[in-house]
């Protein structure tokens, strides 16, 4: 009998602690992906600040995407792409000073506009590969 309690005592702690660690796992998942974000954010502001970077010195808006490695790419570089790790369903979330407007899924990638006209960049959500 008492074996008995102990082990529905041990079935009730786990019970409570799966979804606190789960709920914790994509918190460290979601931190991640901010600071691959944040990351990818400071390597668009190096490219566009490059005086020797004829895309920025354009009148145009460019395009970037996020990379696995951190940084960034055109449309015309071949690189591999990062994915988001976790699910951030908050909107509003501020990065590098840049208000995103939407959440991110698992296997979202990310890609980052600059307009030169206004000197703002603007971090969006694509659907995964």
């Amino acid at each position: 009998m008492e074996m008995l309690i102990v082990v529905a005592i041990i079935a009730i702690l786990i019970a409570i602690a799966i979804p606190t660690f789960a709920s914790s796992l994509n918190k460290a998942r979601i931190a991640t992906d901010e600071a691959n974000i944040r990351s990818g954010y400071a390597s668009v502001m190096v490219r566009v600040l490059d005086p020797d970077n004829a895309l920025a010195a354009a009148n145009t808006t460019v395009t970037y995407t996020l990379n696995k490695d951190g940084s960034v790419s055109t449309a015309d570089e071949t690189k591999d792409n990062y994915t988001c790790q976790g699910n951030q369903t908050q909107t509003g979330t501020s990065i590098g000073g840049v208000a995103m407007t939407t959440g991110w899924k698992k296997g979202d990638t990310i890609s980052y506009k600059y307009d030169n006209a206004t000197g703002k960049v603007t971090i969006s959500v694509g659907a995964g590969k």
